[in-house]
C-alpha cells in the first residue's frame, strides 16, 4: 500500500511538470506573436511614414524645379519689357530731343523749369543731320524746332520783286534770295521721309525682338507642360519626370524599394501652366516736312502697329504644381510575404507641392500707361510706361527726360546731334553701349515690384545677399554685362536639358536675338546681348541711393523685398511651399480670366480616390 501511495505520488508531480511545459510552450507562443504582431505593426507604421516622406521629397524636387523655370520665363518677360522701355526711350527722348520746348539736361534734373509741353514727334533733321538722301545739314540748322503744329513751320522765305529791271543791285539781292530759298527747299524735301522711315524701322525692330523673347517663353511653357503624368520609371527623360523619380528613391527605405511606383497625377487637362500674349495697340508719331510755297511745313503723322509683345502672363484658372502618388507592398520582420500580400492593402501616399512668391508678370491692367490692347477706357496709343506703380507720366516726365537727354552725345554746337551715324547711342557698336540705354534697361521701382528681376550675378552690389547671387540666377540664362560680354556664370551640376543653343552653347537660353535688320537704317536698335544687360541704375551718373527713387529707379533694397512683407530679407523669384490636395480639389479659389473668382481649372486626374477623398 505504502509503495502504491509512494508511486501515485510520483506520477502526479510528473505530470504538473508537464502541464507547466505546455503552458509556458502555449503562452510563449502568444507572446511571440504578440511581440512580432507589435514589431510588424510599428514597421508598418515606420514603412507608411517613410512612403509619404518619399512622396513629399518627390513633390517637392519636382516643384522646385517648376519654380526654376518659372524664374527664367519672368525673367525672360522681363527682356521684352526692356524692349517695351527701350522703345519709348528711341521715340520719346532719343528722336525728340530737337523739338520745341524739350526739357534740356541738367538744368531741369535739379529742379529745373515747369514741365514743358513736349510734343511728341520723331524729328531728326538738326544740327548736321545726314539725310539718307546724303545730303548733310548745317551744324546750326533745326527744321524740328520749327515743325511744331504751334508754330506751323518755318516762315516762307519772301523773294521780293524786282522793281526796276536795270537795277543790278535789286536783281543780284533777288536772285541772292532765290538762292537761299531754292536751298532751304532743297534742304526741306531732302530728308522728308526720313522720319516716317525711321519710325517705321524702329516698329518693325523692336516688334521683332519680342517677338523672338515671346517665343522663347511659349517654348519653355511647352517644355514645362510635357512633364505630363502617369507612372515615373528610371528611364524616364524628362529632369523633372526623373528628379521625382530619383528623390523617391533614395528616400525609401528597403522596405519599401521593392516593388514600388511613383506616379505623376496629371492636372486636368495636362496644363501645368497656360500663358497669353499681350499686345501692344500703339502708335509712333513722327513728322514729315513739305515745301509750300517758299516754306517748310512740319506736318505731323502716325503710324499705328500691334504685332509688338507687351508682355505674357500666366492664366489665372491654370495654376502650377507637382503631385505625385507613392505605392508599395512593404516587406515584413515577421509575416510571411505571402500574408501581407493576400491580407494587407497596398500602402499609399500623396504628395502636392507649388511653386509661390512671385510672378513671371504683372497683369498688362496694371502699367497703366503702356498701350496695351483691349484694355477698357484706354484710348491712349504712346509709348510710354510706368516707373513707378499709378503714376501718370512715365518717362514723359520732364525729370526722366532731361536725364535721358543729358545722357546723350553732344556735337560742338554744343547742341543734341540730329546725326544718325553720330548722335544716337546705339548698342551695335562693341564695347560701346551709351549710359542712356544702361539706364533704361535697369529696373524701376514698378519693375521690381512685379517682375522677378535678376541683376548681374557677378556684380555683388545689386545684391543684398551677394552670396546667393550667383546660386539664385535661373539655370541655363544667358545674362551679359553693359559692354556685351556673356557673362561665364556657374555651369548648374544639372545636365544640359532644354533644346536650345544660346551663345554659351548648347543648352543655354540665347539673350539676344539674332540680327536681321536691313534697309536705310542698317543695324540701328538691333538686338544684341547688352540689349539685355541688368544692373541697378544707382551708381550711374546723377543717380545714387539717396535719389534713385526720386526717378524712379530701384535700388538694390526694392529689388529684394518685392517679394517679401516690409522689413523682412528679400528674397528673389520663386519658393516652394507644400500644399494639401484637399486644397487643390475643392478649397483653392483663383481670380478668373473674366475678373471673378472661381476653383482653378487644371485639377489634379489620375486617380479616384482625388475625387472621392480629398474634394
Amino acid at each position: 500500500m505504502n509503495m502504491g501511495v509512494r508511486h501515485y505520488k510520483r506520477h502526479s508531480h510528473g505530470g504538473e511538470r508537464g502541464q507547466v511545459a505546455i503552458l509556458f510552450a502555449l503562452i510563449f507562443t502568444f507572446m511571440f506573436i504578440l511581440f512580432a504582431f507589435v514589431m510588424d505593426f510599428g514597421h508598418l507604421v515606420n514603412t507608411k511614414i517613410n512612403l509619404q516622406l518619399a512622396a513629399d521629397s518627390a513633390a517637392y524636387s519636382g516643384a522646385a524645379w517648376q519654380a526654376n523655370t518659372m524664374n527664367r520665363l519672368g525673367m525672360i518677360n522681363y527682356h521684352i519689357r526692356q524692349d517695351v522701355k527701350e522703345l519709348a526711350m528711341r521715340t520719346q527722348v532719343t528722336h525728340l530731343r530737337h523739338n520745341l520746348n524739350f526739357p534740356r539736361g541738367t538744368e531741369f534734373i535739379n529742379g529745373g523749369p515747369q514741365t514743358p509741353n513736349t510734343e511728341p514727334f520723331i524729328c531728326q533733321q538738326a544740327h548736321g543731320y545726314v539725310s539718307l538722301s546724303g545730303r548733310r545739314y548745317e551744324p546750326n540748322t533745326n527744321l524740328c524746332r520749327n515743325a511744331s503744329p504751334q508754330v506751323g513751320g518755318l516762315p516762307p522765305i519772301v523773294v521780293p520783286p524786282v522793281i526796276a529791271s536795270f537795277d543790278p543791285f535789286a536783281r543780284a539781292l533777288q536772285a541772292q534770295i532765290r538762292k537761299i530759298a531754292d536751298a532751304a527747299n532743297e534742304e526741306c524735301r531732302a530728308a522728308a521721309d526720313d522720319n516716317r522711315i525711321l519710325a517705321q524701322h524702329l516698329i518693325d525692330t523692336y516688334s521683332r525682338r519680342t517677338q523672338f523673347h515671346a517665343q522663347q517663353m511659349r517654348q519653355i511653357g511647352d517644355w514645362l507642360n510635357e512633364v505630363g503624368g502617369g507612372q515615373i520609371s528610371e528611364n524616364d527623360t524628362h529632369p523633372i519626370r526623373k528628379v521625382a523619380y530619383e528623390s523617391a528613391r533614395r528616400n525609401l527605405a528597403f522596405a519599401n524599394r521593392d516593388g514600388f511606383q511613383i506616379e505623376i497625377m496629371p492636372p486636368t487637362g495636362n496644363e501645368y501652366l497656360r500663358l497669353e500674349e499681350h499686345k501692344l495697340n500703339a502708335a509712333i508719331f513722327y513728322v514729315n516736312f513739305n515745301v509750300v510755297g517758299d516754306g517748310c511745313v512740319g506736318r505731323p503723322n502716325l503710324i499705328e502697329f500691334n504685332d509688338m509683345v507687351g508682355s505674357l502672363t500666366k492664366t489665372p484658372e491654370i495654376i502650377t504644381y507637382f503631385t505625385v502618388k507613392l505605392t508599395s507592398k512593404p516587406r515584413m520582420l515577421f509575416m510571411p510575404q505571402a500574408w501581407v500580400d493576400a491580407a494587407f492593402p497596398t500602402m499609399e501616399a500623396f504628395a502636392s507641392a507649388k511653386p509661390f512668391g512671385s510672378r513671371i508678370g504683372p497683369d498688362p491692367q496694371i502699367d497703366t500707361l503702356m498701350p496695351t490692347a483691349n484694355r477698357p477706357g484706354n484710348n491712349n496709343k504712346m509709348v510710354n510706361i510706368s516707373f513707378i506703380p499709378g503714376e501718370r507720366l512715365g518717362i514723359m516726365n520732364t525729370k526722366l527726360m532731361a536725364l535721358f537727354d543729358a545722357l546723350h552725345p553732344f556735337n560742338g554746337v554744343p547742341r543734341p546731334d540730329g546725326n544718325r551715324q553720330s548722335g544716337w547711342p546705339d548698342p551695335g557698336k562693341p564695347g560701346n553701349l551709351r549710359t542712356v540705354l544702361q539706364m533704361i534697361h535697369s529696373p524701376s521701382i514698378f519693375d521690381a515690384m512685379f517682375y522677378p528681376v535678376f541683376p548681374n550675378p557677378n556684380d555683388q552690389n545689386d545684391y543684398l545677399e551677394p552670396e546667393y547671387a550667383e546660386a539664385n540666377y535661373p539655370d541655363y540664362l544667358e545674362s551679359a554685362e553693359p559692354n556685351g560680354n556673356i557673362i561665364q556664370s556657374r555651369e548648374p551640376t544639372t545636365a544640359r536639358y532644354f533644346p536650345v543653343s544660346g551663345n554659351r552653347g548648347e543648352g543655354w537660353i540665347k539673350i539676344d536675338a539674332k540680327g536681321s535688320a536691313s534697309g536705310a537704317y542698317g543695324n540701328y536698335s538691333d538686338e544684341g546681348p547688352e540689349s539685355h544687360a541688368l544692373t541697378s541704375a544707382v551708381g550711374l551718373p546723377f543717380i545714387n541711393e539717396g535719389n534713385a527713387a526720386e526717378f524712379g529707379f530701384a535700388t538694390k533694397d526694392m529689388i529684394h523685398s518685392g517679394w517679401t512683407p516690409t522689413n523682412h530679407k528679400g528674397r528673389i523669384g520663386y519658393s516652394v511651399k507644400f500644399i494639401g490636395l484637399d486644397a487643390l480639389m475643392g478649397k483653392l479659389f483663383v481670380k478668373q480670366s473674366n475678373g471673378g473668382r472661381g476653383p482653378i481649372a487644371n485639377k489634379p486626374s489620375g486617380d479616384e480616390n482625388l475625387a472621392r477623398i480629398y474634394h
